[in-house]
């Protein structure tokens, strides 16, 4: 009988592993979630800061941040595209609470190029020389213009507010369906989070 109970449980965590995001999916994950929290502090400090060589610095590297940021929301879609994703949990969930977490999650993707692009327009329209990591140089997409380079700043500012609510939204939706709805939506996209989960409900 304990042997049977071994092979039940480890087909039913053989069957929970499939229904959860591979170490890639999670490693873009984490990693834009660790880029965008680098965006925030970075883009708060300096914002405080004179102008100087240094705050150039600072804000060459906050531009390279933001366009390696697009790009891996770019890849994550790409993937998604192709190898598709779980499909979201909705035992115990109101149909309001999941079509807010559908329309966070489709805005978290676009203000995640929404942002970035705005604040290239708008460094573009500065004139001022822009690199990528100090790499490579990043090409201006506007003519250097003012007025342009104040309304590009001005909503890119107003975008960053939006991307915040958004992931501050998108946090409290994981943690609620995790501690009151007890269900494994936030588990199955930390790390080892399904072994975890599965080694605790045998104890």
């Amino acid at each position: 009988m304990p042997q049977k109970h071994a092979n039940s449980d480890i087909a039913a965590d053989a069957a929970e592993l499939a229904d959860t995001y591979d170490w890639f999916a999670k490693t873009l994950h984490w990693g834009m979630a660790a880029v965008l929290l680098g965006l925030g502090l970075l883009g708060y400090y300096m914002s405080g800061q004179p102008l100087s060589l240094r705050t150039f610095k600072l804000f060459d590297l906050h531009k390279s941040l933001g366009l390696l940021m697009m790009a891996l929301a770019a890849l994550r879609l790409f993937r998604r595209w192709r190898r598709g994703a779980p499909e979201p949990l909705t035992q115990g969930a109101k149909r309001w609470e999941l079509l807010l977490a559908r329309i966070v999650h489709v805005s978290l993707y676009v203000l995640m190029f929404t942002v970035p692009v705005l604040g290239w327009i708008g460094a573009s329209a500065s004139g001022l020389p822009m690199t990528w990591f100090g790499l490579a140089d990043i090409p201006p997409i506007v003519p250097a213009d003012e007025e342009v380079q104040d309304l590009a700043f001005r909503l890119h500012e107003w975008a960053v507010w939006l991307l915040l609510a958004c992931v501050g939204l998108h946090a409290a939706g994981a943690l609620k369906r995790h501690f009151v709805l007890k269900d494994e939506t936030l588990v199955r996209m930390l790390p080892f989070g399904w072994a975890l989960a599965a080694r605790l409900r045998r104890q």
